[in-house]
C-alpha cells in the first residue's frame, strides 16, 4: 500500500481507531495544529457517512476508512504514522453494563494492541469511560490492561480523568484518557509509570497545557450582542435558551428536535453524539498529560508539548 505520505517534523500523522464522529480527531487537531488522521477505522455506517460528508465539505482531511479493527493490518502503515488514537468501545467497561471486560465480544483492546505493535507509532492515545478503572468479570480493570500492555510495548504511560465541564461545557461527560509515548532509548523496556486509580489521583500533579477556549472561537466577550459562546446552555437554563432562539431563530428546528424532519435519523445522531468525545475536552487532556510526562523527563512527550505551541 502506497499512501504517498511522509511525516515531517511539524506534522503528526495518526491512525484513528473507532473514529465515530471524529471528536477525538478534532481534539487532537485542537491540541496540536496540523495533526491529522491518514487512516480511520470505523464500522458504524451512520458514523462513516458522517465522516465522508465532513471530508467532502473540507471539514476534515480526506483519508481512507477501514470498516473493521479486527481485520485491519497495521504493518503497511509502519514508518508512515506517528501516533494511534482510539475511543475503543465502552460497553465492556461501563458501569451501566455487565462489565465483562476482555470477555465481552465488543472489547477491542486486543486488536488495538496488535495494530500498535504492527504500526509502531511513537505515541498512543486511548479514551474510554471511567468504568475502565474498576475490574470486571475478567477480574482486571480495562485501564490496567491498557497500561500493562503499553508498558510491555515500550511506552511510558500517563492517564487521567477529565470532564467536559472543565472546558466550559454544561455537562460532565467524565472520560478516562491514557497517553503513551515511546522514547526510542526506552523501546522494549518495562516498568514505566503505573495506572491511575480515581479522580483525586488523576487530577494531581502539574496541569500544563491549558487551552484558551474563549480565544478559539472569539468568545472572550459574551455580553449583549456578543457571540453565543462555544457551548450551549444547560438543559434547565430556560432563560438562556430563550435568548439563543431570540438571537438565532434559524436554530429553532434543531433545538426543538423533530420539527426539521429528522425523525428517521434522530436515533443515529443520539447514538453518534452519546458515544462521542468533546473535542475541547480531548485537547485539554492531551496537553495536560503530555506536559505532565514532559516534566517527568520524557523526550517524546516534550516533543508533543513543543508541537502544541504556536510557531
Amino acid at each position: 500500500m502506497n499512501v504517498a505520505l511522509h511525516p515531517t517534523r511539524d506534522t503528526l500523522h495518526v491512525i484513528s481507531l473507532c473514529t465515530g464522529g471524529g471528536g477525538l480527531d478534532l481534539g487532537l487537531g485542537l491540541a496540536i495544529p496540523g495533526a491529522r488522521a491518514i487512516c480511520m477505522v470505523e464500522r458504524e455506517a451512520f458514523a462513516v457517512a458522517h465522516l465522508v460528508s465532513a471530508m467532502e465539505e473540507g471539514l476534515m482531511a480526506p483519508c481512507p476508512v477501514w470498516s473493521d479493527a479486527r481485520t485491519f493490518d497495521g504493518r503497511p502503515w509502519r514508518g508512515l504514522v506517528d501516533g494511534l488514537i482510539g475511543g475503543i468501545p465502552c460497553q465492556p467497561h461501563s458501569l451501566a453494563g455487565r462489565k465483562r471486560g476482555s470477555l465481552d465480544e465488543r472489547d477491542l483492546w486486543s486488536p488495538t494492541r496488535r495494530i500498535i505493535a504492527q504500526a509502531r507509532p511513537w505515541f498512543v492515545l486511548i479514551e474510554n469511560v471511567a468504568g475502565m478503572l474498576s475490574p470486571g468479570a475478567d477480574e482486571i480493570a480495562g485501564a490496567e490492561r491498557v497500561w500493562r500492555d503499553l508498558r510491555r510495548l515500550g511506552f511510558t504511560v500517563e492517564g487521567g480523568l477529565f470532564t467536559a465541564a472543565e472546558v466550559g461545557a454544561p455537562h460532565e461527560r467524565e472520560r478516562l484518557f491514557i497517553l503513551g509515548v515511546a522514547d526510542r532509548d526506552d523501546a522494549g523496556l518495562e516498568g514505566h509509570g503505573r495506572p491511575v486509580e480515581r479522580a483525586g489521583e488523576c487530577a494531581s500533579g502539574p496541569r500544563g497545557g491549558e487551552l484558551d477556549h474563549a480565544a478559539l472561537d472569539g468568545t472572550a466577550d459574551e455580553g449583549a450582542g456578543g457571540s453565543l459562546g462555544l457551548f450551549p446552555p444547560g438543559p434547565r437554563d430556560l432563560d438562556a435558551w430563550r435568548e439563543v432562539l431570540a438571537r438565532t431563530p434559524h436554530l429553532e428546528p434543531a433545538v426543538r428536535g423533530l420539527a426539521d424532519g429528522l425523525a428517521a435519523t434522530r436515533i443515529d445522531w443520539l447514538r453518534l453524539l452519546g458515544n462521542g468525545v468533546v473535542p475541547l475536552q480531548a485537547a485539554y487532556a492531551i496537553r495536560t498529560l503530555a506536559a505532565r510526562m514532559a516534566d517527568g523527563g520524557s523526550a517524546s512527550a516534550a516533543r508533543l508539548v513543543r508541537l502544541t505551541e504556536p510557531p
